[in-house]
Parts: structure tokens; sequence; C-alpha cells
């Protein structure tokens, strides 16, 4: 099926999609095509989209829970609501992060239940990701029971939001069919796993007092 809604290329980005290309190359190693949509036709979400993915995601730009964990509950998200974009760039991601094909082969099905590869921790991530996903968290004691016992609360909302997040990126790039990039492309992800800081995405966020006024004023470069 063909993208839906156009996409910003890096040359034709002005104003705040530029910042925003700039911010998703470096905190995420490349701009995605849902990036691109965003930017393109709401740049003023766009910015604080970017800044929202990369703080909840990515190694050491606001969530302090391991990144890996996270991960896992990204990938088994995407996997059950089959969003075929989302699990190609989180399980690429995932093998930055060190997840081997074995694990995301077994992440698939409830197989990871009764797998040596995931010990209780990830085995807890992933089962709270699946009942968040199919909105059973709410009903279902045991999953929960098993985060409280494992997790800090500060764990527990992070992984949470990591969860929830794809779930909304998940719709939105089957509702705009978004074009999956090349595996190459995505790949680029593993140039964001090490060497940023939370200083970078705030001083991302500091210019946006200068980039949004210049943009609405017609201005902007």
């Amino acid at each position: 099926m063909t993208q839906r809604l156009k996409g910003l290329s890096h040359e034709q980005a002005t104003g705040i999609a530029k910042e925003v290309f700039s911010a998703s190359d470096r905190f995420l190693g490349r701009t995605s095509n849902l990036v691109r949509i965003l930017s393109a036709h709401s740049p003023h979400i766009a910015r604080w989209f970017l800044g929202l993915v990369a703080s909840v995601r990515q190694p050491d730009l606001g969530a302090t829970t391991d990144a890996r964990l996270r991960n896992l509950a990204n990938i088994k998200t995407s996997m059950v609501n089959a969003c075929a974009y989302c699990t190609a760039h989180t399980s690429i991601f995932g093998q930055g992060l060190g997840i081997s094909d074995e694990e995301l082969e077994v992440l698939g099905s409830d197989a990871y239940k009764a797998s040596p590869l995931f010990d209780e921790r990830d085995k807890a991530v992933i089962a709270w990701a699946e009942a968040m996903t199919r909105n059973t968290a709410q009903r279902d004691q045991v999953v929960w029971g098993e985060m409280k016992r494992l997790f800090t609360d500060t764990e527990i909302v992070e992984i949470s939001m990591a969860c929830a997040m794809f779930n909304m990126i998940n719709r939105l790039n089957d509702s705009f069919s978004t074009d999956l990039e090349t595996v190459d492309y995505n790949k680029k992800q593993w140039n964001a796993v090490t060497g940023l800081s939370v200083d970078e995405i705030e001083d991302y966020a500091s210019r946006f007092s200068t980039s949004g006024p210049a943009q609405r004023r017609g201005t902007a470069e």
C-alpha cells in the first residue's frame, strides 16, 4: 500500500522541521518516514514528538531504566499490534542493544514465557507490555504483581511509557501506511546507542523559543 501522506526530505526541511531532522539524526541515528510526515504537516507537534520518543526510548536521554528492557516492551507491543513498520524498527534497534535474532524470534509468540533466553525481569516486562497493549493490565493482578516485585516504581513508569508510546506510534504508522525504510538505513539507529547525554536533548528543547516564533513569522531558514 502506498504511503498516504507525504513527508519532507532533508533538502526540503526548514525552520522547526530542520531542527527536528538534525535532532532525529543525532538522537535516533536517522530520520524515520513518520518523523518526515509529522514534520511536513505539523512541525510544532513533530518537535515535541521527537523529544518524547528520544527521552523514552534511547539510552541516557532522560529515562534511567535499562534501555534493553524498554525496547523489549517496544518490540512486543509492535508485534502484538502486528505493526510491521514498528516491529522492523524496534527489532533492528534491539539488535544494537544486544538482543539476538533468536530472542527476537521467540518474542513473536508465547514461547518467551518458558525460554531460557530471558530472565524473570525480561519476562515480566514482555508480559506487562502485552497486557497493556491488549488492554488487560488493569485486571491482570498476576502480571502487575510481578512488575511490583521486580521493579521500582520509576522503572514501572518508564517501561509503561515505552509501551504506551509505541501503541500510539504503531497506530500512526499503520493508519498512514508509512513506507518502511531499508534495513541498512535503519541500522543507522545503532549510531545512537551510546554517546548521548540528557544535556543534548535539553539544548534541543531550548532552541524552540527561537525557531518556533521565526517559523510563525515566516522568517525560518
